[in-house]
């Protein structure tokens, strides 16, 4: 009988040690993409209006995104009037909860309260989005940033 205890407890440390270190990596996924996100409103508020060249801005993108969000992003951008758009005065992470994670993909959902700024008053939304990083070289990306409805 002891020959077999032996055999069940290598097992089951193997078991106990790949569930909280998958544990931390989920944890890790949710941070990565919370800060990507605050670095993207951060980059594209500069740019809106006017206190980052377009160049600038696209350039700083290609650090945080990749396909398909880079190309839409450079397009709101370039077509864009800062007088249409609020301020995002800031915004905070409700909830961000790790769905899947296959072949280099994350993906996330998030609910986000934007503390915003308008032209006649300041206010407050709530928004669930769907995120989705991608592994490069470089570490993770943003890839996708869709809302839920």
């Amino acid at each position: 009988m002891k020959k077999y205890y032996k055999l069940l407890i290598f097992p089951a440390l193997i078991v106990i040690i790949a569930g909280i270190f998958s544990g931390f990596s989920e944890q890790s996924c949710t941070k990565i993409a919370e800060s990507l996100l605050e670095e993207r409103t951060r980059i594209l508020q500069m740019a809106y209006y006017d206190r980052i060249k377009l160049d600038e801005a696209e350039e700083m993108l290609k650090q945080i995104e990749t396909y398909p969000l880079l190309s839409e992003d450079i397009a709101y951008l370039r077509a864009a009037e800062p007088t249409e758009l609020d301020i995002v005065k800031s915004m905070e992470f409700v909830e961000t909860y790790q769905k899947n994670k296959l072949f280099g993909y994350v993906s996330l959902n998030t609910n986000i309260r934007w503390n915003m700024r308008g032209l006649s008053e300041d206010y407050v939304s709530d928004n669930e989005y769907s995120v989705i990083l991608k592994l490069t070289n470089n570490g993770y990306k943003l890839s996708e940033f869709n809302p839920i409805i």
